[in-house]
């Protein structure tokens, strides 16, 4: 032993002073703050544990890939492929819904049937003037579209009719038509 040093005596009789307790973390590593001396090797419960932690996460992921390209059930409705509404501005007579498919995504407007895509403006005018932007807002006033849940799935659009975001507040800048 080294001059100085006094061993602590653990509080088993039968454990080495030498190394103290379990956890013991030596003075030298303390000050220095670098590492923990486990003492005790883990038991087979944390095995066991990583073993069901993973097994849990391996079918959580199967259950995700397997189920997650299922076409959305009721409410939603749907509308036909996504090709025939992607890049155009289409009216739905049988939902009485708005479908713009401009944007990068397909999106469903409680929207009167007049109104069109104007390519000038790169908005959604009315022939009277009205114009609103590509997510349904209203410029110069003018109350903007309430906006219906869509999904995809394996091609084809869903578009749920019961449900509707509130439409946003419209902007009190006008914007000029560019098409009427």
């Amino acid at each position: 032993m080294r001059p100085g040093y006094r061993p602590r005596v653990a509080d088993d009789p039968a454990a080495d002073p030498e190394f103290g307790p379990r956890g013991y973390l030596p003075e030298r590593a303390s000050k220095r703050a670098r590492k923990i001396v486990l003492r005790a090797p883990l038991g087979v419960q944390w095995i066991l544990a990583s073993l069901v932690a993973g097994l849990v996460v391996v079918v959580a992921g199967v259950l995700l890939l397997t189920r997650g390209g299922a076409a959305p059930g009721p409410p939603f409705v749907e509308v036909g492929p996504v090709a025939d509404v992607a890049g155009t501005v289409t009216f739905d007579e049988q939902l009485d819904l708005l479908l713009v498919g401009l944007g990068g995504r397909v999106r469903a407007f409680d929207a009167p049937a007049e109104v069109d895509y104007c390519p000038a403006s790169r908005r959604l005018e009315s022939p009277d003037g009205r114009v609103w932007s590509l997510t349904g807002r209203g410029t110069g006033g003018e109350s903007s579209f309430a906006e219906h849940p869509t999904a995809t799935s394996d091609g084809l659009l869903y578009v749920d009719p019961t449900a509707s975001v509130p439409p946003p507040s419209p902007t009190a800048d006008a914007v000029p038509a560019g098409c009427s």
